[in-house]
C-alpha cells in the first residue's frame, strides 16, 4: 500500500514487577482505503451499431478519515508513553545525582540503589531490611503512580492495536473482493474492446468497397462527359455542313436528343457521385469515432492492468508485513536472557540462575552486613 509507515515501540509492564520490561514492536499502517467499487454501463447507439461501455469508479472518503483518525491517536497515546518513560529515566537520573552529591547512610543508598536497578523503578519485595529516607519514598510513590498510569495506557493500546488488526484483516477481504471485481471487469473490457474492433475492421471493408465502387462511378462519369464532348463535336459538324438537308436535320435532332439525355445521365451522375461522396465521408467519420472508441478502451485497459499490478503489489506487501509480524512474535516469546554477575565492591555481591523456560527467575541482591 501506499500510505504512510511509521514504526513505534510498546513497552509490556508485567504487574508483579518481578520480569525485566519487555519491549514489543508493531507497525502502524496508515494508507489510503482500497475498497472502491467499479460499476459498468453499456449503452448502444442510436441505429444499433456501436456498444458504449461506461465504467464508474466510486470511493469511500469516510473509511479513510477514520483510518487516520484512529493512527493519529495511536500516535499520540504512543508519543505520550514515551514521555512517560523519559520522565521516569530523568527521575533515576536526578536521585543518582542527589545520592551522589549528598552520601547518606551506606545501607539506605544500597537500598535506594536496588530501587534504582529494578526495571521501571519497581522494588518486587514486599519489605525492606532498613526504613528509606522520605524524599525517596516520596520518589518511589511517584514512579509507581507513574508506572500505573503507565500500565493502564499501556493495556489501551494494546486493545486498540487488536482492533486495528481486525480492520486490518477486514480491509484485506474487502481488498480481495475489489481485486476479483476490478479483474472480471477487465475481463469484460477486454471482450468489449475485441468486439468493436472487429466492428471497426468490418467498417473498413464496407469503406474500402465504397472507394472502389466511387471510383468505378467516376471513370464512367469520365467516360460519359468524353461521348458528351464527341456529340457536341459531331452536332456542330453536321450543323454547319448540312444545314438545308432533312436528313441532316433529323440526324441532328436524334443527335441533340441523345446529347440532352446524355447531359440528364450526367446531372444524375452527378448526384449520385455526391451522394456517394457523403456517404464515404461519413463512414470515415464513424470510423474515426470508432479509433477514438478503441483507443479510449485500449487507455481504460492499460490503466486497469495498473491497477491490478499495483494491488497485487500491496497485496505482496502485506503478506510480507504479516509474515513479519509474526516471525517477530514467535521469536520474542521463545527469546531468553542470561545474566552474570560481578562483584562491584566488597560489601555486595549478586547472584543471578538462569531462569526456567515457563517464568524468568527474580533478580537477587545479598547484603552482607
Amino acid at each position: 500500500m501506499n500510505g504512510t509507515r511509521n514504526w513505534c515501540t510498546l513497552v509490556d509492564v508485567h504487574p508483579e514487577g518481578q520480569t525485566a520490561a519487555g519491549r514489543r514492536t508493531f507497525a502502524m499502517v496508515s494508507g489510503r482505503s482500497t475498497s472502491h467499487s467499479l460499476a459498468s454501463e453499456l449503452v448502444k447507439s442510436n441505429d444499433g451499431h456501436e456498444e458504449i461501455i461506461k465504467v464508474y469508479l466510486k470511493g469511500r472518503a469516510g473509511d479513510k478519515m477514520i483510518h487516520e483518525k484512529n493512527i493519529n491517536q495511536l500516535k499520540s497515546e504512543v508519543q505520550y508513553i514515551q514521555e512517560a518513560r523519559n520522565c521516569l529515566q530523568k527521575l533515576r537520573e536526578d536521585i543518582s545525582s542527589k545520592l551522589d552529591r549528598d552520601p547518606g547512610d551506606s545501607l539506605q543508598g544500597q537500598e535506594i540503589q536496588v530501587v534504582l536497578e529494578k526495571p521501571n523503578g519497581l522494588n518486587p519485595s514486599p519489605t525492606t531490611l532498613y526504613s528509606s529516607p522520605p524524599e525517596v519514598s516520596k520518589a518511589d510513590t511517584y514512579i509507581n503512580e507513574d508506572v500505573e498510569s503507565l500500565r493502564k495506557t499501556v493495556r489501551d493500546l494494546l486493545v486498540k492495536l487488536q482492533e486495528a488488526e481486525r480492520q486490518h484483516r477486514s480491509d484485506r477481504v474487502a481488498f480481495e473482493v475489489t481485486l476479483s471485481q476490478c479483474q472480471r471487469e477487465a475481463e469484460q473490457s477486454r471482450v468489449a474492446l475485441q468486439r468493436a474492433e472487429d466492428r471497426v475492421q468490418q467498417k473498413e471493408a464496407e469503406v474500402g468497397e465504397l472507394q472502389k465502387r466511387l471510383l468505378g462511378v467516376q471513370e464512367e462519369h469520365q467516360a460519359l462527359l468524353v461521348k458528351v464532348r464527341e456529340g457536341e463535336t459531331a452536332l456542330e459538324e453536321l450543323q454547319i455542313k448540312n444545314t438545308d438537308c432533312q436528313t441532316e436535320r433529323e440526324k441532328a435532332a436524334n443527335l441533340e436528343k441523345e446529347v440532352a439525355g446524355l447531359r440528364e445521365k450526367i446531372h444524375h451522375l452527378d448526384d449520385m457521385l455526391k451522394s456517394q461522396q457523403r456517404k464515404v465521408r461519413q463512414m470515415i467519420e464513424q470510423l474515426q469515432n470508432s479509433k477514438a472508441v478503441v483507443q479510449s478502451k485500449d487507455s481504460t485497459i492499460q490503466e486497469l492492468k495498473e491497477k491490478i499490478a499495483y494491488l497485487e503489489a500491496e497485496n505482496l506487501e502485506m503478506h510480507d508485513r504479516m509474515e513479519h509480524l509474526i516471525e517477530k512474535q514467535v521469536s520474542h516469546g521463545n527469546f531468553s536472557t542470561q545474566t552474570w554477575a560481578k562483584t562491584e565492591s566488597l560489601g555486595s555481591m549478586r547472584i543471578s540462575k538462569p531462569p526456567s523456560p515457563n517464568k524468568p527467575m527474580p533478580l537477587i541482591r545479598v547484603v552482607e552486613t
